[in-house]
């Protein structure tokens, strides 16, 4: 029945790893595990008996109550259902005195040869002439013999003046007589008999009794405090395993149906549908402490999540959106949870070791709750957690939708602010802050949240820009990203390791291509086509290597189009000046992502008039936006 019961509890358990919840944490496994092992060595119950086992040891006996204490502190357990105790008592020739001296052998003696009813005590008869043997059914019953007739008729030996052999009335003082062996070497009674140890079998009987023997090897000795005191542990043990499984079989049944509750802090407004927002505004920054297993859960368990469909897949993770629930399974929040296979357990320790840092909280960067190691061998999996937003990444959500102005300049602003805060030394706090490059900012890395503003993700090939490391720690760090938005020193491999700032003009080369996409996509601009990556009309193939993007971007000098067209509008004007800048060929002519940021944000205060452009006005004026001054307004 225990069994049974393990293995549905632990199967249970296993379905809902299967299925993304997990229950059952590490520590849970390992207290099932070791009682199943515990109560599948102790599955024999019957108790056996314990009996003193010696041979040849000199009796203490009392001349009054015709008690004989046996002198042997060595006890062996019975091998056999329903053994007993024996002990014999007779003369034996001393090799160095040839004096006569009562010596006695004591052990188990088969259940099956017992003729009469198992007594607690060891009471001798003389019904063999010269000895006394008595037979007893309890535990190390056989450690003092009781003499018949005591102080009447009981046999006398020579020369005893009473009726208890004399040489029994030793002094209880004296330390007992160790057994002897074969070989009449005394042994340790902890490390039991040797293996040259012969059976006793007096009288014969050939599988009656065994005082000392070669399958006796492997039995411990115990004093009889230590041997009752270890009998009262062994018997509690199976009842304790017993109510601790019981336990344990209740709780996980229990979470089962009310799984671990994240902190209620994150839960925000219920958006009509039953489902409840991230809200993150009330993370301790301690969460985010890289020392910490989870940021959330501060123990060993993982988060109650149900994975729901595939949303992504990457050339290192995919990307799943789930269900993180609390309290019960008709209150939860939509999270995405990242996976990465475990071989690349090394991409997935340096995004947790970026997002990880407290100082990266930021409205336009991606929400991180935490981080979980889940499975063993090749399907371990390494999951990073965080705030999911529906509407997907930027270059899918432009492919579905055209811009308004006011779209295009807090999407274009939201974009710039993550990018300035992680290329920031300091915390909106005003805290010291380690300094990021993202190495891999594009349409897709950029995440559209559900008020219409920006965030960055995927921090995958961020590199955090530690002053403190040497030159030669960042030798591979720069020909890194994705070809199309790559920079042209990125391409060419020429970055400057020592200074630092041109890891940020390579992600703000990246923004402009991103920016340029934005606008591509805005309705102000007239005729608004289907949405096409930066550098599509120029490329064919939706992949072009770093050769081919050489190609384009160094030898050609090329950068996507900025039409006549997008002229016509004011903010489009001041709007594509901004992406000029950024993706200035020189990487330190490129202005910074927080000039960038408070240049669209200066974008956002004014009110533009458009205008239009005849054709020999288009024709005559050079395609440069910063040439166009048109007249503008203050709100």
């Amino acid at each position: 029945m225990v069994s049974a019961t393990l293995r549905r509890v632990w199967g249970e358990a296993a379905s809902d790893r299967r299925r993304g919840c997990s229950v059952v944490g590490p520590t849970s496994s390992l207290v099932l595990t070791t009682l199943a092992i515990a109560l599948a060595l102790m599955s024999p119950a019957w108790a056996a008996t314990s009996c003193r086992a010696c041979e040849g040891t000199t009796p203490v006996c009392d001349d009054v109550t015709g008690r004989c204490d046996v002198r042997c502190d060595y006890v062996r357990t019975c091998e056999g259902e329903g053994d007993g105790c024996f002990a014999s008592m007779y003369l034996m020739e001393d090799n160095r005195t040839a004096e006569l001296t009562y010596v006695v052998d004591t052990g188990c003696w088969a259940g099956s040869a017992f003729n009469a009813p198992q007594a607690d005590d060891c009471r001798a008869d003389d019904s063999f002439p010269g000895m006394y043997t008595c037979l007893c059914g309890t535990d190390q019953c056989n450690g003092e013999m009781i003499l018949p007739h005591a102080g009447v008729d009981g046999p006398s030996g020579p020369d005893s003046g009473g009726d208890i052999p004399p040489d029994f009335l030793l002094d209880p003082n004296d330390p007992p007589s160790p057994p002897v062996g074969s070989g009449g070497f005394p042994w340790d009674p902890m490390a039991g008999p040797g293996l040259d140890d012969p059976t006793v079998r007096p009288g014969g009987e050939s599988n009656h009794f065994v005082g000392s023997s070669a399958t006796a090897s492997a039995d411990r000795a115990y004093g009889p405090e230590n041997t009752s005191v270890l009998i009262g542990i062994v018997a509690i043990i199976p009842a304790l395993l017993v109510l601790v499984l019981v336990i344990f079989a209740a709780y996980v049944l229990y979470r089962r149906r009310h799984p671990k509750n994240p902190p209620s802090s994150i839960f925000g407004a219920e958006d009509g549908n039953g489902n409840y927002q991230i809200k993150l505004d009330d993370f301790d920054s301690e969460m985010a402490d890289p020392s910490l297993e989870n940021t959330l859960n501060h123990n060993e368990e993982h988060l109650p999540i149900k994975l729901d469909t595939s949303v992504g897949k990457g050339r290192f993770a995919e990307v799943w959106k789930g269900k993180l629930f609390q309290e019960s399974e008709d209150r939860f929040v939509t999270v995405a949870v990242k996976i990465f296979r475990y071989d690349e357990k090394q991409s997935w320790q340096r995004e947790k070791d970026i997002f990880s840092d407290p100082a990266l909280k930021h409205p336009n960067i991606l929400d991180f709750l935490t981080a979980e190691e889940r499975g063993n061998g090749i399907d371990r999996q390494y999951w990073l957690i965080t705030s999911y937003h529906s509407n997907g990444c930027l270059r899918a959500y432009l492919g579905r939708h055209i811009l308004t102005w006011e779209q295009l300049c807090g999407m274009s602003q939201t974009t710039a602010a993550g990018l300035a805060y992680l290329h920031a030394d300091r915390a909106t706090d005003g805290a010291a802050k380690m300094p990021i490059a993202h190495r891999d900012v594009k349409s897709s890395n950029v995440l559209v949240k559900s008020d219409g503003t920006c965030c960055l993700a995927d921090f995958g090939l961020a590199l955090n820009l530690d002053p403190t490391i040497r030159v030669e720690e960042y030798a591979n760090s720069g020909q890194v990203g994705t070809p199309r938005y790559m920079a042209p020193e990125a391409l060419e491999s020429r970055v400057n390791l020592v200074n630092l700032e041109s890891f940020k003009q390579i992600d703000v080369y990246a923004m402009a291509l991103v920016l340029w996409e934005m606008l591509a996509r805005c309705e102000v601009i007239g005729d608004v086509g289907p949405y096409q990556p930066a550098f599509a009309d120029k490329l064919s193939g939706d992949h072009p290597g770093i050769d081919t993007m050489k190609d384009v971007v160094i030898r050609g000098r090329e950068r996507p189009d900025i039409p006549t067209s997008w002229l016509a509008h004011q903010g489009l004007c001041r709007m594509s000046e901004v992406i000029e800048d950024c993706w200035d060929h020189d990487g330190e002519a490129r202005i910074t992502a927080s000039c960038a940021e408070e240049r669209i944000n200066e974008l956002q205060k004014r009110q533009f008039t458009a205008i239009t452009i005849d054709s020999e006005d288009e024709e005559k004026e050079p395609l440069r936006p910063k040439k166009r001054y048109i007249e503008e307004t203050d709100v």
